[in-house]
């Protein structure tokens, strides 16, 4: 439904495509499909092969139907799926940072938008390009690389929710009033967007939180505990870098309050995920916040 009323694409096969990515980010985050899916693929490597094909057929369907197919940003998006786990064949631990940016990226500066899926309604296509890289990081990195502890999965467990609602409270503590202190927030509250609250906070969970939540925390503060061996350390860089992703957010640019008040969300995201494991936890606390940010703040 949302793909009909942003792209007013009368051709149905053509908006089911990003709601087909979408089941399969769902579906990749229920039950035992990672696990069945890393089992499929250690009978038969070459399995994997299917997954950047799959997704760039979607890719293929989606912009020939919407007129925006062109051979040279489709051999492209080819690359850009396939590039992961050409990457990881080798499995060295080394190679995962490299891995990782060649996903990040060409989202970070706006490669995909421009290039891969430009055209008119560009944010819809945008969009449905995030499923795709989300729909192969999880399976490059979880299924074909089979790194631990990413806590990819759709579970609400008691120690999950508390976690991701503590440090919502801890980081808000800190966060308002530094914000308003630096100038880089400011009350704006309207009881209207009361109203707007659980799509919002949908929308933010699901095509906000949880793909950086995947990225910084999953993959990217995993991959310094492992490497270095100090969570705290780990944490910490962590915090930092996902603070430097957000200096391009301007005006000003780069923006270093906002690179600052992200670092210290950071901390607190990593820590609910340190504590449970669980994405699902720093999910919440990150939706938390922006969600509370978008309602009364600016």
């Amino acid at each position: 439904m949302w793909s009909w009323e942003t792209t007013h694409q009368p051709n149905g096969l053509v908006v089911l495509c990003p709601g087909v990515a979408f089941a399969i980010m769902l579906a990749l985050g229920s039950d035992d499909v990672l696990e069945r899916a890393k089992q499929w693929i250690a009978r038969r490597p070459l399995r994997a092969g299917f997954v950047p094909a799959t997704l760039w057929l979607l890719y293929f369907v989606y912009a020939a139907g919407m007129g925006i197919f062109d051979v040279r940003p489709g051999i492209l998006m080819a690359a850009y799926l396939s590039l992961p786990f050409l990457i990881l064949w080798p499995r060295f631990l080394w190679l995962e940072p490299v891995a990782m940016l060649s996903l990040w990226l060409p989202l970070e500066f706006g490669v995909v938008r421009r290039i891969l899926m430009k055209g008119p309604g560009a944010d819809p296509h945008y969009v449905f390009a995030q499923l795709l890289a989300v729909d192969a990081g999880v399976v490059a990195f979880a299924v074909w690389n089979r790194i631990p502890g990413i806590g990819y999965r759709f579970e609400w467990r008691r120690n999950a929710l508390a976690a991701g609602v503590i440090h919502f409270a801890m980081f808000a503590a800190i966060a308002i009033p530094l914000g308003l202190a630096i100038g880089f927030l400011r009350y704006a509250f309207v009881p209207a967007n009361l109203l707007r609250i659980p799509l919002l906070f949908a929308g933010i969970f699901l095509f906000t939180a949880l793909p950086e939540e995947f990225l910084f925390r999953g993959l990217i503060q995993n991959w310094f505990e492992r490497a270095i061996r100090h969570r705290t350390v780990a944490l910490i860089a962590a915090s930092v870098i996902f603070g430097a992703s957000h200096l391009n957010n301007g005006p000003p640019i780069p923006n270093y309050k906002y690179f600052l008040m992200a670092s210290i969300a950071g901390v607190f995201y990593g820590r609910a995920w340190r504590s449970t494991r669980s994405l699902m936890a720093s999910s919440l606390t990150h939706s938390l916040v922006d969600t509370f940010w978008s309602v009364f703040f600016r």
